[in-house]
């Protein structure tokens, strides 16, 4: 080969590696953030700059419109005082958009029985629709991991609305498969949010506060961790949840896909996150850690 050939060969060469960008440090997550407005109820859409991720750099933030499933899960326990709730219930599956697929499924003694797989069914999600029967305040935080673990559709936002007392009766006992800590993990790693609306056991004025504050109390720490919210107002049940089930269907409005680089531990696992906002300075709503891999 002529040597001006080669010289020519090699500075095309290292043209094209000098050339070549540097790949971002880190390792790519993604997480689903929620914009809300708990005042005048008029979300403002997201911009750029308006939310920062310490120690990590956002590489894509996209508004979601569709690629949505939601879940209803009613703990039997959790039926005190219900009939309205039932038809509010009713109401806000025949409201919402016949293209999100909605599944049904009950938590009995602490079991998980799945009624509907998420369906556009609508008539046969409501004649489904049943008042909680009554059982024992059991753990609801295993029948809601079970829940997640066998939601299987590759679904970008998956929402579960969980209607429960939060009380897990093996707490103290030591949990035998998941308690509220677990569960929490359990929902950021398979990125879903929980929306839990308190509901107490028909005997609940006679019941142990500290029983039933620590109900209140693990019900919303998993709400909040995983980026959803929960409705409540002390130890007293909600008269209606319809303004809840409205503030839910608003929030589903004003969801964003955030993905992001973010340097790994020495082992895969979950990794606290820190989100700040700024300029409009919007309220948002994330999960309180994410899965990296190593």
């Amino acid at each position: 080969m002529p040597i001006r050939t080669t010289i020519a060969m090699l500075a095309v060469s290292s043209a094209l590696v000098f050339g070549q960008k540097k790949p971002e440090p880190g390792v790519e997550t993604q997480m689903i953030l929620t914009v809300a407005d708990h005042t005048s109820h008029k979300p403002a859409a997201l911009k750029a700059g308006d939310v920062t991720i310490l120690d990590a750099t956002i590489t894509e933030m996209q508004a979601l419109d569709g690629d949505l499933q939601l879940y209803l899960l009613i703990d039997d326990a959790a039926n005190y005082d219900f009939s309205r709730k039932l038809r509010e219930l009713i109401q806000f599956v025949g409201e919402h958009p016949t293209t999100v697929p909605i599944g049904l499924a009950y938590i009995h003694d602490g079991s998980l029985q799945v009624v509907d797989t998420p369906t556009t069914d609508r008539a046969k999600l409501v004649h489904d629709l049943r008042l909680p029967s009554g059982s024992k305040a059991a753990n609801p935080y295993c029948a809601l991991s079970d829940l997640m673990a066998q939601w299987k559709q590759p679904t970008l936002r998956r929402e579960i609305i969980l209607v429960s007392t939060g009380i897990d009766d093996t707490a103290t006992d030591g949990a035998v498969c998941a308690n509220a800590e677990t569960t929490i993990r359990d929902a950021e790693r398979s990125g879903v949010q929980i929306f839990g609306l308190y509901n107490p056991v028909p005997d609940y004025l006679t019941s142990s506060w500290s029983k039933v504050d620590s109900g209140i109390t693990d019900l919303a720490h998993v709400c909040y961790e995983s980026g959803g919210e929960a409705y409540l107002q002390g130890h007293s049940p909600l008269d209606s949840i319809k303004p809840y089930l409205d503030d839910i269907a608003e929030h589903l409005q004003h969801q964003y896909l955030v993905k992001f680089r973010i340097t790994p531990d020495t082992d895969p696992g979950m990794r606290t996150i820190f989100v700040m906002t700024g300029g409009s300075n919007p309220e948002v709503m994330t999960p309180q850690a994410v899965w990296v891999r190593r």
